[in-house]
C-alpha cells in the first residue's frame, strides 16, 4: 500500500511537470515580459542625433531661399576681390608685343607706345645696253636701295613721333642720314599738325610707303615732282585734315636734311587734296591733285646774284645713279609744279596712273621753260587678294597674303605688273641756251614684272625694262638700253 501512494505521488508530480512545461510556450505567447529600464547614454544620444536633424533643416531652408550658403557668398566675394586686384596689377605693368615681327611697348593706360620699325631692300640689276653714246655705261650690280630702321609711337595720347634713319642709296649706300623725325599733335580730332623732318603729303604714288611701292622705283615724273619741295626728309611743317575718305593737306617746306650747306635755304609751300567718291566692298577709285610752288630757291652763296633749280631723273633701276636726263642748272626766280592722279581697285584688278607739269619763271627775259610727264600702271593679283586702302595716306598698299607661304596649301600673294612711263625734260631744245633752250632729254620706260609676297612683311620683286632716251636736239647722245632688276625686301 505504501509502495503504491509512494508511486501515485510520483506520476502526479510527472504529469504536473509535463503540463507546466507544455503550457509555456502559450503564456509567453499570451503575455510579453516587462523591457528593461532605459539606458541614460541612449537619451544623450538621441538627443544629439535630433540637435544635428535640426541644423541640416535649418541649412536646407537657407539654401532653398537663397541658393548658396553664406559661407559661400563670402568666399566668392573674397575670391572676386583677389580677381580684380591682381588684374589691376596685371593692367599697371607695361605691355609687350611682337605683332607682325614688331616689337611694341605700350604703357597700362595706352596713352604712351613705341614700335621698333625696319625696312631693308637689296637690289640686283642687269643692264643690256644698247647703242650707247661713247660715255654711257649703265652700271650693273647691287646695292642696298633702302636700309631703314627707327621707332613710332605715341605720347601723352595727343602726340604722335616717328624717327627714322636710312643708311641705303641710289647706286651706292650712305653712311646714314635722317629720313624721318617728326612729331605730330593728333588732339585736334580730323585735324593734324606735323612738324620736322617730314615728307609732306604730294600725291597718291609720293604718299604710297616705299615697302608698298608697286615696281622697284617711283615712275620718274612723280619722283620728280616730289622733290621739287618734298620727299622724306624734308624739314618743315605740315597741317592736314584726314577721313575715311579724304585728305586735305597744305604744308611749308624748306630744306632737306641730305641738302649741302646753303645761304637763305629754299622756302616753298606743298598742298594735297584727295576723295574717294567710291568706296564698297567690290570697288574703290580715289581721285587726286597736288600743287607746289617754291617761292625762293636757296642762295648759294651770300647775297647770291642768282638763283639755280635743275629737273633730273635716272633709268628708274636704282642700282645705277646715273641721271639719264637732266636740265642742268636753270637761272630761276619762282617754280610750281602741279599734277592730277587717279587709282581705283576692282577684286584683284588695280590701276593708276597720272600727269604732272612743271613751269619755271626765270630771273632773266628768255621764255619760261615748261615740262611735262605721266604714267599708267596695271596690276593683277593672281591668288586674288585686293589692294588695300589706307586712308592716313590716301594711298592704296601692297598686297596682304591671304594663303602665307608655310600655311596648308598656301603659297602666298602673287601679282604681275606692267607700268608705261614718260618724261619729257626738253623746251625749244633746237633752240639756243641764250636764247631760252633747254636740251634735258625725253626718257620713256616699258616695265613689265612679278611680285611675290610670301607672307606679310617679305616681298621679292622683279622687273624688266625697256629704256629709251632720245634728244631732239643730238641724236648721237640718245640711250636705249634693256635692265632687270631683282628685289629682296623685309619691313617690320
Amino acid at each position: 500500500m505504501i509502495f503504491n501512494g509512494v508511486c501515485m505521488r510520483k506520476s502526479f508530480a510527472s504529469l504536473l511537470l509535463a503540463g507546466t512545461v507544455l503550457s509555456a510556450p502559450a503564456y509567453a505567447a499570451a503575455k510579453k515580459p516587462a523591457p528593461p529600464p532605459p539606458d541614460p547614454r541612449i537619451s544623450v544620444l538621441e538627443q544629439q542625433l535630433r540637435d544635428v536633424q535640426q541644423q541640416l533643416a535649418e541649412i536646407k531652408g537657407s539654401q532653398g531661399q537663397n541658393d548658396y550658403s553664406a559661407a559661400v557668398v563670402d568666399l566668392k566675394r573674397s575670391t572676386s576681390s583677389q580677381y580684380a586686384d591682381i588684374n589691376n596689377r596685371f593692367d599697371a605693368q607695361t605691355r609687350v608685343g611682337l605683332d607682325n615681327g614688331r616689337l611694341t611697348f605700350a604703357s597700362a593706360n595706352g596713352a604712351f607706345t613705341l614700335s621698333l620699325r625696319s625696312l631693308i631692300q637689296f637690289d640686283y640689276g642687269y643692264f643690256a645696253q644698247g647703242k650707247n653714246p661713247t660715255g654711257v655705261d649703265l652700271n650693273s650690280g647691287s646695292n642696298f636701295r633702302r636700309a631703314q630702321f627707327g621707332f613710332v609711337g605715341t605720347a601723352w595720347k595727343d602726340w604722335s613721333y616717328n624717327f627714322t634713319y636710312d643708311f641705303g642709296g641710289n647706286g651706292t649706300e650712305k653712311n646714314g642720314y635722317i629720313y624721318y623725325a617728326y612729331l605730330q599733335y593728333d588732339g585736334f580730332g580730323p585735324l593734324h599738325i606735323r612738324g620736322g623732318a617730314i615728307a609732306p603729303f604730294a600725291g597718291i604714288e609720293d604718299a604710297t610707303g616705299s615697302g608698298d611701292l608697286l615696281f622697284l622705283e617711283r615712275p620718274s615724273v612723280t619722283d620728280i615732282a616730289r622733290n621739287v619741295a618734298g620727299s622724306p626728309g624734308r624739314e618743315g611743317i605740315d597741317v592736314f585734315v584726314q577721313g575715311d575718305t579724304y585728305l586735305l593737306s597744305a604744308a611749308y617746306t624748306g630744306k632737306k636734311t641730305t641738302d649741302a650747306a646753303t645761304f637763305d635755304e629754299q622756302s616753298a609751300v606743298v598742298t594735297r587734296a584727295s576723295w574717294l567718291p567710291v568706296s564698297t566692298s567690290d570697288v574703290k577709285w580715289l581721285v587726286d591733285a597736288n600743287l607746289s610752288h617754291v617761292f625762293h630757291l636757296a642762295d648759294t652763296a651770300p647775297n647770291a646774284g642768282a638763283n639755280f633749280f635743275s629737273f633730273s631723273n635716272g633709268p628708274e633701276v636704282a642700282v645705277d645713279a646715273s641721271k639719264t636726263v637732266n636740265t642742268g642748272n636753270i637761272d630761276a626766280k619762282r617754280v610750281t609744279e602741279f599734277g592730277f592722279e587717279s587709282a581705283a581697285t576692282y577684286a584683284g584688278l588695280y590701276a593708276q596712273g597720272g600727269w604732272f607739269r612743271f613751269d619755271v619763271e626765270r630771273r632773266t627775259a628768255v621764255p619760261d621753260p615748261n615740262f611735262d610727264g605721266w604714267y599708267a600702271a596695271l596690276t593683277y593679283s593672281l591668288t586674288g587678294e585686293e589692294h588695300q586702302y589706307d586712308p592716313t595716306t590716301a594711298s592704296f598698299r601692297g598686297l596682304r597674303p591671304a594663303n602665307p607661304l608655310g600655311s596648308q596649301g598656301g603659297w602666298g600673294a602673287w601679282e604681275v605688273k606692267a607700268r608705261y612711263s614718260d618724261i619729257n625734260l626738253d623746251y625749244l631744245p633746237l633752240a639756243a641756251a641764250a636764247s631760252g633752250g633747254i636740251a634735258g632729254g625725253k626718257q620713256d620706260v616699258w616695265t613689265v614684272g612679278l611680285n611675290w609676297y610670301p607672307t606679310n612683311g617679305i616681298r621679292f620683286a622683279l622687273d624688266y625694262d625697256n629704256i629709251s632716251v632720245n634728244h631732239i636736239n643730238a641724236p648721237a647722245t640718245d640711250i636705249t638700253a634693256s635692265a632687270i632688276a631683282l628685289r629682296t625686301q623685309v619691313s617690320l
